[in-house]
């Protein structure tokens, strides 16, 4: 019997699955497609006849996922790189590609292990791949499972173990769902797999109840600024005196009283030492209004180094600055610039000469500490954890979306950034030159925000809180200690299994030979043929 078109139909519905992974996540906030494709998937694999194709079926999914969800870099490569819209989307495919290598090593890791075990290890080894994405070269933590709880109950793990242990959590529910559709005639699996979700979500709720961190000191009035400022222009000599006068009219419209004023990632668009007049006067207007002012604006330290910062006004008081640590590869630095330098200075001249800021991540606000992260930074919780271990008691972020245009790229940073809240239970304030300017809560929730591609300022009120949750002191360990125990539980099933030991734990139940897991690996084919697909997800199987 030739079971091709069976393989070719998986390989469709995992490219399928992979296309709408991305609806899980912001703008289009389905979170529960998260539980549903990543159900599917697992279940797949469970049925994949052999490691090498559970692995293929993960790199198809990684592949369809980012391409799909990361597609707004090729805005950036066409409308700024002049590469024509073939190249561009050769180029996100290339990123989508390596992206999906994680997967795919994940799903092939779990495959190898004995079917009783690979239900606890799916899970495990799909967000750890997610780690490690987001942590080799300089990481790429995009699309990452947990960040499509951020509004739900399962965020509720999030000051604790981070998004990876949200993450664990969601691949966890999804796991126990395709672990019961496997096995879908068995009332003891069916019973157990719904009350190991009920758990997850039991103990996410009372997670969610536990506050780390208390108000300290008097609510803080703030003004974030959003220039709506086109790229065309941003970096146009004869543009720059309009640009700084649309941001010094915003400055000072400031209502009385304002504390702090946040300004979008390079919104001077002119080095400092160009404009010594101008910053002069603003410390001369700071002074006056006791109004500090955080200014995107690149830096030139002398010596060939060049900092994308945040320059901090506080009167007539010395400069203050932050400097980007982590840099975006291929834009604000080159990785081997000797040999991938003039090709990207073709295409960009002058990008790619930034250096890597060092030093403190937070800055002194009216006797409180903001925790500073620029752009891509607050994609990282590791970068944006550097201000709340030195003390920071609310989060400021300055970016720069301008680049990818009407797109997606905007709401899924917003998501990230929920994310880093909840994590530090700490308000964050974004100050972006298109959008989305907003304040978010501690509890992750969204105070305010300008519409995108708007001109204007957004005022509000945060309160400054002290503490660090469990995430704060103990970073990702945590979770990795978690995976770890689960990882142990996986291996130790996996050996009894192998070993004829029988059942021990409750997902042995029945065995999972007893129900086609393994009749894929005798007959060698990954997925039944579609017309009877439907009908197998639905209903037992009666004969082979």
């Amino acid at each position: 019997m030739n079971f091709a078109p069976a393989r070719a139909w998986s390989a469709f519905l995992v490219l399928l699955m992979g296309a709408l992974w991305p609806l899980a996540f912001a703008p289009f906030q389905q979170s529960w497609l998260a539980f549903v494709v990543l159900g599917l998937l697992f279940f797949l694999v469970q049925r994949s006849s052999s490691p090498r194709r559970a692995a293929g079926l993960g790199f198809l999914f990684g592949f369809a996922a980012f391409c799909s969800g990361v597609y707004w870099l090729a805005i950036t490569l066409h409308n700024f790189a002049h590469m024509d819209w073939a190249l561009a989307a050769a180029a996100v495919a290339l990123l989508a590609a390596y992206c999906a290598l994680y997967p795919a090593l994940a799903m092939g890791l779990a495959r190898r292990f004995a079917p009783a075990a690979r239900w606890w290890l799916l899970p495990v080894f799909w967000v750890f791949a997610e780690y490690l994405r987001a942590r080799i070269a300089t990481g790429f933590p995009w699309l990452a499972v947990g960040y499509t709880q951020t509004g739900g109950f399962l965020a509720g793990y999030a000051p604790w173990l981070g998004q990876y242990g949200v993450g664990l959590a969601t691949a966890g529910v999804a796991s126990l769902g395709a672990w019961a559709l496997s096995r879908r005639r068995e009332a003891a699996v069916w019973s157990m797999a719904i009350s190991g979700i009920l758990l997850i979500f039991a103990i996410a709720l009372f997670a969610a109840t536990q506050r780390f961190t208390q108000p300290v000191g008097a609510p803080l009035q703030v003004r974030l600024l959003q220039g709506n400022v086109p790229i065309s222009e941003k970096w146009n000599a004869n543009r720059i005196n309009a640009i700084l006068d649309r941001y010094v009219r915003l400055i000072i419209a400031s209502p009385p009283g304002t504390q702090l004023i946040v300004l979008p990632e390079t919104a001077f668009p002119i080095f400092q030492t160009q404009i010594p007049l101008l910053i002069h006067q603003l410390q001369e207007w700071s002074a006056k209004k006791h109004a500090v002012l955080m200014i995107g604006i690149p830096e030139d330290a002398g010596q060939g180094r060049y900092y994308n910062a945040t320059m901090e006004i506080d009167g007539m008081a010395p400069l203050r600055w932050y400097r980007k640590q982590h840099l975006v590869p291929f834009g604000e630095y080159i990785p081997f610039p000797h040999l991938l330098g003039p090709l990207v200075h073709h295409f960009l001249p002058g990008l790619g000469s930034f250096t890597p800021g060092t030093g403190s991540s937070v800055l002194p606000v009216d006797g409180q500490l903001a925790g500073m992260s620029i752009c891509y930074e607050e994609s990282f919780s590791r970068d944006v954890r550097k201000g709340v271990v030195e003390g920071a008691t609310f989060l400021v972020n300055s970016s720069d979306y301008a680049w990818y245009g009407h797109s997606s790229a905007s709401a899924q940073t917003l998501q990230m950034a929920i994310m880093q809240s909840l994590q530090e239970q700490k308000p964050d304030i974004r100050a972006t030159n298109t959008g989305i300017t907003s304040v978010i809560l501690p509890t992750g929730q969204v105070l305010a925000a300008l519409p995108q591609f708007s001109y204007g300022a957004l005022n509000a009120s945060i309160q400054p809180m002290a503490g660090k949750t469990p995430f704060a002191r103990l970073g990702n360990w945590p979770y990795l200690g978690l995976s770890l125990l689960l990882f142990l539980i996986g291996f130790l099933r996996s050996r009894r299994s192998r070993g004829g030991a029988g059942s021990g734990l409750p997902m042995d139940v029945g065995g999972d030979d007893a129900e086609g897991a393994n009749d894929d690996e005798q007959h060698g084919y990954d997925l039944l043929p579609p017309q009877t697909l439907l009908e197998d997800v639905m209903t037992k199987k009666e004969d082979e």
